[in-house]
């Protein structure tokens, strides 16, 4: 089956459901306060997991798997290939490689399989729209299925759609602003006006955290999904990106949920314990002694919460040579054979600049350690296996 056919039958069941929306007040007042559903969800029925494009009707919150990457030994290509082609349909090898990998296959969905001959593990990228296409009923044995390929988890977008009585735009700059967020000191907004003239806006969104190597392994968007779905979402969507030890950790523990439903609070539960809007005045810095704001204590009490302290660890010395080795032959190959071609010593050149970028690099940390002293990042005991014949550079 197509996507498109894939996507038509999906959108079909979400549509045929039925779900009643009451006030907070009687949600909160109705026992469990997160059951992956509101309380008002009618018994026996499944709730419309956030289906990308279509219109459909909302409780107070959704959850949603929104992004999923991982890494599996290269062994187990086909058998990812067969597991993700049983939700996604037929795939289609790709004209070229992606993510440093050298060959593709994808499917119509934007879903990625990458690998190069001579490396270990291949890298498997499911985007929204492919994770909208396995079913909320099956996404507990998909995830265990990944694992028991040995995948490794590195980045895991989680999400939850809140109704606007719950949260407005306003409320989260607000608090920003007022130095109301806790687990983050970087604020992003970005507000940009469809109309200078009217004010209308194009768009509303809050980030915070950095991605990438400078970030924490958290990374969360709130923005107003309805501006960005032009009207066939009307919600405020609340988003965290996981990566590394966070996505690592979190997917292993979402695959030991109880049933499919712990799935979907575990999810709801991994967003909202990201990040606290909360006020911190008087508190002098203790955060158990923050007063979460109204508003976010209400999300809070009806969604759970969850968190996952992970330390974060430097890297070993024989883990940085062999991603120096990884990474830098082609470039600086590249940069020899360039000055080789103007009839210099291309060769002797690079030496000479590696030679002055690690003189750079030790002014540059005595400088820093000199300003705020820390530990080394090098693993000094792997260092003295080394001296001693038990660590093996290859």
């Amino acid at each position: 089956m197509q996507f498109e056919e894939l996507r038509a039958a999906l959108a079909a069941a979400v549509r045929s459901v039925t779900v009643e929306v009451g006030d907070f007040e009687a949600a909160a007042a109705a026992g469990d306060p997160f059951t992956g559903l509101p309380p008002q969800v009618v018994s026996g029925q499944s709730p419309p997991f956030g289906i990308t494009g279509d219109s459909v009707t909302s409780p107070l919150v959704i959850t949603r798997h929104d992004w999923l990457n991982l890494t599996f030994p290269c062994v187990q290509r086909e058998q990812v290939v067969a597991l993700v082609s049983k939700f996604l349909g037929d795939h289609k090898s790709r004209a070229a490689g992606i993510n440093s990998y050298q060959n593709s296959l994808g499917w119509e969905p934007g879903a990625v399989l990458a690998w190069s001959e001579g490396r270990p593990e291949c890298w498997l990228s499911m985007n929204g729209d492919s994770c909208d296409l396995v079913p909320v009923s099956d996404k507990l044995q998909f995830f265990r299925d990944l694992h028991c390929l040995s995948a490794n988890c590195t980045r895991l977008d989680a999400a939850i759609d809140v109704a606007r009585s719950l949260l407005g735009m306003e409320l989260v700059h607000q608090a920003a602003l007022g130095n109301q967020v806790v687990g983050f000191r970087r604020y992003e907004p970005h507000r940009p006006l469809k109309s200078m003239a009217s004010g209308e806006l194009e768009g509303d969104q809050a980030n915070f955290g950095r991605r990438g190597r400078d970030g924490s392994g958290r990374y969360v968007r709130i923005y107003d999904k309805g501006l960005e779905s032009e009207g066939k979402i009307d919600a405020i969507r609340v988003e965290v990106e996981l990566s590394g030890d966070h996505a690592k950790n979190w997917f292993k523990i979402l695959t030991e949920s109880e049933d499919a439903d712990h799935f979907q609070r575990q999810i709801g539960r991994i967003v909202v314990g990201s990040i606290l809007f909360a006020d911190k005045s008087g508190c002098h810095g203790h955060a158990d002694r923050f007063k979460p704001l109204p508003w976010w204590k209400s999300i809070a009490e009806l969604v759970g919460t969850a968190s996952l302290k992970v330390e974060r660890v430097a890297p070993t010395l024989e883990k940085s040579i062999a991603w120096v080795k990884r990474t830098m032959p082609v470039t600086l190959a590249r940069l020899a054979l360039a000055v080789d071609s103007l009839g210099m010593q291309g060769e002797q050149l690079v030496v000479d600049l590696v030679r002055d970028l690690v003189r750079k690099g030790k002014r540059t940390i005595f400088d820093y350690d000199r300003a705020a002293p820390r530990d080394n990042c090098i693993d000094v005991g792997w260092v003295l296996n080394l001296a001693t014949g038990k660590g093996v550079i290859s």
